[in-house]
């Protein structure tokens, strides 16, 4: 499963990321973005089969990202 976390935190995405690698050998984390904008870009772009977000971050909130996604007919869990 292809997987785009999006968190402005650095140690939360970096922590996420590292437990999901170590507990799954079949899952890939495909990008982390550090804010909603570029986690979008990255959604579009890669189409990943799973998104994990943050809710409150700058520029753009996770409900802004997943609504905007889902406007564009990106499918993921």
């Amino acid at each position: 499963m292809k997987i785009v976390i999006v968190e402005d935190e650095v140690r939360s995405r970096e922590g996420l990321a590292g437990l999901i690698r170590e507990l799954s050998q079949s899952d890939e984390i495909v990008y982390t973005a550090e804010n909603g904008v570029e986690g979008l870009k990255w959604i579009e772009a890669l189409r990943p089969d799973l998104v994990i977000t943050d809710i409150k971050m700058p520029q753009m909130d996770g409900h802004e990202v997943l609504t905007k996604i889902k406007q564009k007919g990106v499918n993921f869990k």
